[in-house]
Parts: C-alpha cells; sequence; structure tokens
C-alpha cells in the first residue's frame, strides 16, 4: 500500500516577477538605511539608530538624516581643582 501525497502548487512561484520587485526593493532598503546611517554618523548621531530608520522608512528617513541637526556632544571639561600651594 503506498501513500500518495499530491503537491500542491507554491503561492507565489519563485520565478515570478514579483520575487525580483521584493528583492529589489530589499537591496533599495538597504542601500538607504546604509546611507542614512552613513549621514547621521558624520553629524554625531548613532548610526545603528539612523540604519534602521533609514530601512523601514527608506526615503523619509534619508531626508531626516539630512535634516537633523548635528549632536552637540563637545561640553566643556572642567579642569580639575589646583592644590593649594602653602
Amino acid at each position: 500500500m503506498a501513500i500518495v501525497i499530491f503537491a500542491r502548487e507554491p503561492l507565489i512561484a519563485w520565478s515570478s516577477h514579483w520575487t525580483y520587485i521584493m528583492f529589489g526593493c530589499l537591496v533599495l532598503a538597504i542601500i538607504l538605511g546604509t546611507w542614512s546611517g552613513a549621514v547621521a554618523a558624520g553629524k554625531g548621531r548613532s548610526m545603528q539608530k539612523w540604519f534602521l530608520i533609514g530601512f523601514f522608512l527608506p526615503i523619509i528617513g534619508l531626508a531626516a538624516s539630512y535634516i537633523v541637526k548635528p549632536s552637540d556632544t563637545s561640553k566643556p571639561v572642567k579642569k580639575p581643582a589646583e592644590p593649594d600651594k602653602k
């Protein structure tokens, strides 16, 4: 007695044009995410955070990374108090 399993046709074939469109969108999202992360890193911002923003919101994230102001991480450094000379 043999068991027969019927192969079902996949919903979207791998050779479908939608596969190429989705792959292209993924590549574009990676490129724009990296681009917005690099721009933001040049302004002193977190590259990882801006990569994620640019990856999930490609055009908006890239525009926002150019609009955002540079981070002001240069805080004045206090000099240590000098000991009294007697």
